[in-house]
């Protein structure tokens, strides 16, 4: 159960955050379309965390007078404890010359189990395979906005990421400087990631570095498909705890506004941010409807997502939908599986995205907050704790869907070091 950790859960569709995010918001008029059409392209990236490389991204670009073909595949390889994880991400679209798109196609495969999901565009909005995902008509594909700054130099409007379950949000692209451009991307909850892009002379990406220290380099075909020792994820992405040890007293370095959850206690202070951890204390969340003490079947019901999910880092990353069923999985499926059965049962519960203390060194983690009808109180179902603290630091608080997922990763990155007080 120790290896039950949220290690990177956007390693898999990184450059589809950072590498795109931009956009624009109405449908490009004829007038924009190119006199020629640009030349078909294969162009090849590898993927780095650390200092290692992780993945490969493989782009190309067809075109012909219906418009533009462009395939997108992404394969990431690497560790997390023990366990071995291979992800293979592809993405489809056709778009017309003016680089409206009109199909997208998303299929993963992971741990042998493949999912898919199509949208299509009518000219009037989007339909999807999947009921549950409701697109903005004026919506695009991140994957197309490359091809929008080399034709225009800059945008901002509405997208969505395929790979990410669809989930939207506005972005923006701005050059800085000759040849550098900063992306920008934001759910309606505020910002979310940032990342800085240097452009090679074909006007493409030649390097992307983002906020949380991935760096795509593009490169030769034949280094590529050069082979890679897989890095443990989990290592990578762990925050070092300086100093003698103290249980429960903290220091983090950051730009950081630590969310009133149970189990912390946070104030500012000359060397960052100064947190006190345990299971007593109780937050300031903002109270539910008092009622009954729910206490006991917050327990019973971390017991039932216990028995029926087995720890396992190689398992499919499970979005909210699919967590419920889950019979295998990492904290972040622990901690939505137990979600959507609490609030089912009408138990006031949210996700919490954060780092956990494993030893001298703060790993990346998730769990919930419930209310009892007395009280809000951490649930750790990962590892069985309800209420949790002690080893829990929240970094922000949110909804137990995928745009929620998708905003709480953000704050992952705004810790830049950590030290015992």
């Amino acid at each position: 159960m120790a290896r039950t950790r949220y290690d990177l859960f956007s390693v898999r569709a990184c450059l589809l955050v950072v590498l795109v995010a931009c956009a624009t918001p109405r449908p490009i008029p004829a007038a924009d379309a190119p006199v020629e059409l640009p030349a078909d392209q294969v162009r090849h990236y590898t993927i780095w965390l650390g200092g290692a490389r992780v993945g490969t991204a493989v782009e190309a670009e067809t075109w012909s007078s219906l418009g533009v073909h462009l395939a997108r595949t992404e394969t990431m390889r690497f560790r997390r404890g023990e366990t071995e994880v291979a992800l293979v991400t592809t993405i489809d679209i056709d778009a017309d010359v003016a680089l409206v798109a009109h199909r997208v196609r998303w299929s993963e495969l992971a741990g042998g189990v493949t999912r898919r999901t199509e949208a299509l565009h009518d000219r009037e909005t989007w339909h999807t395979s999947d009921p549950a995902i409701t697109l903005a008509a004026a919506a695009i594909p991140a994957e197309l906005a490359p091809l929008l700054v080399r034709r225009d130099g800059k945008f901002a409007g509405i997208v969505f990421l395929p790979a990410r379950n669809f989930v939207g949000g506005h972005g923006r692209i701005d050059p800085v400087a000759p040849g550098r451009l900063v992306a920008r991307l934001a759910l309606d909850s505020g910002p979310l990631a940032e990342a800085t892009i240097d452009l090679d002379r074909d006007g493409m990406p030649a390097r992307v570095v983002d906020g949380e220290g991935v760096i795509a380099i593009r490169t030769s075909a034949a280094l590529a498909r050069a082979p890679f020792p897989a890095v443990d994820l989990v290592a990578a992405t762990a925050v070092p705890i300086a100093g003698r040890h103290h249980p429960h007293h903290l220091v983090l370095d950051g730009n950081l506004t630590l969310p009133a959850v149970p189990g912390q206690a946070s104030a500012t202070s000359p060397a960052g941010v100064s947190v006190d951890l345990g299971t007593q204390l109780p937050g300031h969340l903002a109270p539910e409807t008092a009622g009954p003490d729910r206490a006991s079947d917050i327990r019973a019901l971390v017991a039932s997502v216990r028995t029926r999910i087995t720890p396992d880092l190689g398992a499919t990353p499970a979005s909210a939908r699919e967590a419920e069923a889950a019979t295998a999985g990492d904290c972040t499926t622990f901690a939505l599986a137990y979600a959507a059965l609490a609030t089912r049962g009408g138990i006031p519960t949210r996700v919490v995205t954060g780092l956990r203390v494993d030893g001298d060194r703060l790993v990346r983690h998730r769990w919930a907050v419930s209310w009892t009808g007395r009280a809000w109180i951490a649930v750790d179902a990962a590892f069985g704790a309800a209420p949790a603290g002690g080893d829990l630091i929240g970094l922000a608080i949110h909804d137990a869907d995928d745009a929620g997922l998708v905003a709480g990763e953000a704050a992952l990155a705004q810790v830049r070091g950590a030290s015992w007080n």
